[in-house]
């Protein structure tokens, strides 16, 4: 019997049931689909054994200088392997869908997560015995006293510690483990001149040092650190020729012959030197993006306004009859396939948080030109069209929209979006770019970009977050507050409730605000509510300073610098400050739907009403409203965020500024201020977890609101009245991004007869 190929969802989970694995638009990337998925995620140790290789033979040597060597001998040691059906080259590790993590940053958990690595819950991975036994007996036990984790924990209490990593309410977790990440290289320039100029602008340098001056003696290690990674980077382009040319020699079908000998010549020139054709830049853009996933920790290196940057190559190449848009779209759909194949690599607990493997790439389509013109060109509409042929999780394709918004353009993502994958995100650009101006300026402050370079380079990164090509550095998913958290804490005077899974259930999590009988007024418990918030920002803030002053002196990135306009003029490292914007670390809102409902329901059924006392209120939550079935049913019936009715939604105005408010005056150890941001989809269900019932009548555990979104099932007025509360917040206060989350269902759309 044939088979129908299925489309949009069905697809999706014919893909997770490995029933089906080979689309695309051509048989090259059928083949190359079928391979990605036919490899589990996997752990790679050669990163892990160069580093300790290194670290190992510089006992000694300035902090800056054995980090520089390390990623030196990262590259030197990467696999040369060359595929099948393969027109692009390299990969990070020595199988598809490997993990070549960061020791340095995850032995201290790892050492623990070992033994259940390959068979627990979220996210496992495959390990061959052989390496098992070398992390166990050699790599693990050298660096699980040495990670950023463990050297934060020498600053503060071992109660902080705990506190900041699984207390779920003010949480530094996923900064501690995730240096060099949320990233959009200089691929305009890496593109048109090749890593070769960088080269030479830091021998230059280096040879116009003064001996005399003081600056010159950190300005020499950092240069010939630079140098040696350069260096390393262009053996790794020799060494993948070589290996093209090998494979070419034994090929016996002469159109792949021919293509591996112009792949060899292709690794000759980059990511070396300057692209010379649309393959060569479509090269250089993977070649770059997987060293920098290779050398960081984290999620997301942006390949940013890729319609852009790539469109003179591909115009040229038309003009000179030697690429069709088809072509062009299978290069395309092949860099889909292979940035899915980089897995990110995280403990149990983070995985349960951030579960799915995904590293949040984004590719950036559409949007507005530096003279404030539609940019739309023809590969905007090849990228989305792409998408659904390879029908990958990664990148994360997004429209830029804006106003001059071509009507075929936004038909097309669409169309796209009809699939039911997930793709596009759509992006307001007016949005954006207000969030852009004022990034990591502090209060009533505007940020060190210029209106060009916003208009030019300005795109998302990640989930959400806005970013710009080259110029912005900083990890912009740090500090994660558990807003509906704090509001429980306003509840329980700073107690984690008993019926929770958390470290800390029936202890004091937070501060004490006040006893439930202590409140006479709303407005006195609403400042308890407010308090509980900043305390958690606070917390987050000052454990994340001495996350920054670690990673500027210890966990420095040298590619992400190269990659960095000015850094090496400054020979300033990415992590100590050398972009032009400095970000991050960063405050992240989870469970704000959560939270307003609970305020709500405080105000309506404890204040205004006087059904009940806030003691009973703390009570019902402390026993996850057992016996107190009545009073939740009273809470659920609170008016709820998301049903365009002001009794909550004022609430949840004034709460988003408070939160804001509180986040964009604090000076980070860079210099710049912090930005207030919303957390993404799906982390609202390990925060949930981890708290216990709360006052809108969620049971322990539950997940929280995700996004800016209205509580789950709790919009109960439709589409049109959630977007008019949505429509009352200031979206641009979040100079580190918003993001909602709305499902529709098909009911809502059809006429109703």
């Amino acid at each position: 019997m044939s088979h129908t190929p299925a489309a949009g969802a069905a697809l999706g989970n014919e893909l997770r049931a490995g029933t089906v694995a080979k689309v695309g638009s051509t048989k090259r990337i059928q083949e190359l689909n079928g391979m990605l998925h036919a490899n589990r995620p996997n752990v790679d140790i050669t990163r892990a054994r160069a580093y300790t290789k290194v670290y190992k033979e510089t006992e000694g040597l300035p902090s800056i200088m054995r980090r520089y060597k390390a990623s030196a001998e990262v590259y030197r040691t990467l696999s040369d392997v060359v595929y099948d059906h393969e027109q692009l080259v390299g990969w990070p590790t020595k199988r598809i869908r490997g993990a070549n993590f960061a020791i340095e940053l995850h032995a201290h958990w790892l050492a623990d997560d070992l033994p259940n690595l390959r068979d627990r819950t979220y996210d496992p991975f495959e390990i061959t015995d052989e390496d098992y036994k070398e992390l166990e007996e050699e790599l693990l036990p050298y660096w699980k006293d040495k990670t950023m984790a463990v050297q934060w924990g020498h600053y503060v209490s071992q109660e902080e510690w705990n506190r900041g990593q699984f207390g779920g309410i003010s949480d530094v977790s996923n900064y501690l483990c995730a240096n060099g990440s949320h990233f959009i290289p200089a691929w305009t320039d890496v593109i048109r001149y090749g890593f070769v100029k960088y080269y030479e602008e830091a021998k230059a340098l280096l040879a116009g040092l003064n001996p005399n001056d003081p600056a010159s003696i950190d300005k020499r290690i950092f240069y010939n650190g630079i140098i040696e990674v350069l260096e390393a980077i262009r053996d790794w382009g020799e060494r993948l020729s070589a290996s093209c040319a090998r494979k070419a020699a034994e090929e016996k079908d002469s159109v792949r012959k021919k293509e591996l000998e112009d792949m060899a010549a292709m690794m000759k020139r980059v990511p070396w030197g300057p692209a010379t054709s649309f393959h060569d830049a479509c090269e250089t853009a993977w070649a770059v993006c997987f060293f920098l996933f290779v050398e960081g920790a984290g999620p997301s290196i942006t390949w940013g306004r890729f319609d852009q940057y790539m469109y003179p190559y591909y115009k040229a190449d038309v003009e000179k009859g030697i690429l069709t848009p088809e072509g062009a779209m299978e290069l395309i759909e092949e860099l889909y396939v292979r940035v899915t194949s980089n897995v990110w690599f995280q403990s149990t607990q983070m995985a349960y948080i951030f579960g799915g493997y995904y590293r949040y790439p984004h590719l950036d389509v559409g949007g507005l030109d530096e003279n404030g013109k539609d940019a739309t060109n023809e590969l905007s509409y090849l990228c989305l069209r792409a998408m659904r042929y390879a029908k990958t999780t990664s990148p994360a394709v997004c429209l830029m929209l804006h106003q001059k918004t071509p009507d075929s353009l936004l038909y097309e993502a669409c169309e796209l979006a009809a699939e039911g994958m997930g793709h596009p995100s759509f992006f307001n650009c007016e949005g954006l770019y207000e969030m852009l101006a004022h990034r990591a300026a502090g209060p009533d402050g505007y940020s060190n970009y210029t209106r060009k370079e916003i208009l030019k380079y300005g795109s998302p990164i990640g989930c959400v977050e806005p970013g710009a090509e080259g110029l912005q550095y900083g990890h912009t998913d740090s500090g994660i507050i558990n807003v509906a958290g704090a509001a429980l804490m306003a509840v329980t005077n700073g107690v984690m409730p008993i019926e929770s899974d958390n470290m800390f259930a029936g202890k004091l999590l937070t501060f004490e605000t006040g006893a439930p009988e202590s409140f006479e007024t709303f407005d006195q418990f609403y400042e308890a509510v407010k308090a509980q918030i900043k305390y958690a920002i606070d917390e987050a803030h000052a454990n994340l300073l001495v996350c920054e002053k670690l990673l500027a002196e210890q966990f420095n990135l040298p590619t992400f610098t190269v990659l960095l306009e000015g850094a090496l003029e400054k020979a300033v490292d990415a992590t100590a400050g050398g972009a032009k914007v400095n970000i991050g670390p960063t405050m992240q809102m989870v469970g704000f739907g959560t939270m307003v409902d609970s305020v709500a329901a405080i105000k309506k059924v404890v204040f205004q009403e006087k059904e009940a006392t806030l003691r009973e209120v703390c009570d019902a939550c402390m026993n996850n409203f057992r016996g107190y079935e009545d009073l939740r049913t009273k809470l659920q019936a609170a008016p709820k965020y998301g049903n365009d009715d002001d009794f909550a939604d004022d609430i949840a105005v004034d709460l988003w500024k408070w939160f804001a408010d509180c986040t964009v005056g604090l000076k980070m150890y860079r210099g710049h201020y912090c930005d207030a941001a919303i957390q993404m989809v799906q982390s609202n269900v390990g925060y949930g977890a981890m708290t216990g019932a709360t006052p809108n009548g969620r049971l322990a555990g539950m997940p929280i609101s995700d996004t800016m979104s209205a509580t789950q099932q709790a919009d109960t007025h439709g589409p049109t009245a959630a977007a008019r509360s949505y429509g009352k917040l200031d979206f641009p206060a979040y100079t580190n991004g918003t993001l909602l989350n709305m499902w529709i269902s098909q009911s809502e759309l059809l006429e109703k007869s």
